[in-house]
């Protein structure tokens, strides 16, 4: 991967809000970069103020103090009217739109460009077919945006941000309320559009799986500031780990993967080989127990004439099973 120059930065901001004169500060002094061709996930517990930075990013929202620069302009104090031909953005907020056509939804990015009545020239109908392809929407175009599924509304938003043709797309929480195939789908969409268009993504997501096997970039909100970094290496500094890990939670900093804190039971030796041994020791680490050679319980695991069988040996007796649930309800537990 090979990025650009820097689209979109913070300097020393300030969000929160101003209230019947008073001020609520919720993170200070963030300094944040973004370039062309990047996907960024942002990333943080409920509550730590994801939706506040992306909105005072595109000028939704005032600053506390500080600037937000995009494409070396500050989006406060340059003419604002330029702002959406330069960024785009997309929230979660319930799909407000009813009884259009798929096409219509997308037709609305259009809307910096349009005269004042709205109508579309040639070169704008261009960008919203381009816009449809792209999210593979084309065959749902003229279908009632009621009509179709949730992750194809998500997708519809996304087009509808294409079709603005900005270099800049914000989006905040576009995979909520989606099953994991959508997930992974709208992200997919997403870095696709960084590496053969060039544009740049930031999106605020709760999936954290994604985030760290997709993203280019992670901003990391916590109550102290935002850090920035590949998932890498907020892994390997144990940042992420720090910001989600709790008394009943843990995190792998090899595998990026969170998994429950669990009573260790025993260790178990294992004789197992490939994909085989790996499947049946995340069992085995899921039920509490270590893999370790010489314990006083063993599994082998191998196939014979075609099926798969685990034996379980311990206090001179054995046996055998063809599924790992037979296997894990049989182990022994501490006493």
């Amino acid at each position: 991967m090979r990025t650009g120059t820097i689209i979109a930065e913070t300097s020393d901001l300030s969000i929160g809000y101003k209230t019947a004169g008073r001020t609520s500060t919720v993170l200070a002094n963030l300094n944040l970069t973004a370039r062309h061709g990047e996907l960024v996930a942002l990333i943080g517990r409920n509550g730590t103020g994801k939706s506040t930075l992306l909105r005072t990013m595109v000028a939704l929202q005032p600053p506390l103090s500080g600037r937000v620069m995009i494409s070396g302009n500050d989006v406060f104090t340059s003419d604002r009217s330029s702002l959406p031909r330069v960024v785009s953005f997309a929230s979660t907020e319930p799909f407000a739109m009813h009884n259009i056509k798929v096409r219509e939804v997308v037709a609305l990015g259009r809307f910096p460009y349009t005269n004042w009545i709205g109508s579309l020239t040639s070169v704008d109908e261009m960008s919203v077919n381009e816009a449809l392809e792209a999210t593979g929407l084309m065959p749902l175009a003229d279908r009632i945006i009621d009509n179709i599924s949730d992750g194809e509304k998500q997708r519809a938003l996304i087009a509808r941000s294409l079709a603005q043709d900005t270099r800049l797309l914000v989006m905040d929480e576009p995979t909520a309320y989606l099953d994991l195939p959508s997930r992974y789908s709208i992200v997919s969409l997403l870095k696709k559009l960084t590496r053969e268009r060039g544009k740049c993504v930031i999106y605020s997501t709760h999936d954290l799986d994604t985030a760290i096997n997709e993203a280019d970039k992670i901003w990391l909100m916590n109550e102290k500031g935002v850090d920035e970094g590949a998932p890498e290496d907020l892994m390997l500094s144990r940042t992420i780990a720090r910001a989600f890990e709790s008394p009943l939670l843990s995190f792998s900093q090899t595998s990026g993967t969170f998994s429950f804190v669990r009573k260790r039971q025993g260790t178990i030796t294992l004789d197992a080989n490939g994909s085989l041994r790996k499947i049946t020791e995340r069992a085995l680490h899921r039920c509490g127990y270590r893999t370790e050679p010489d314990a006083a319980v063993r599994i082998t695991a191998g196939e014979t004439d075609g099926r798969t069988e685990w034996c379980l040996m311990y206090e001179g007796r054995t046996e055998c099973f063809s599924s790992i649930y037979d296997l894990v309800c049989h182990l022994p537990e501490e006493d």
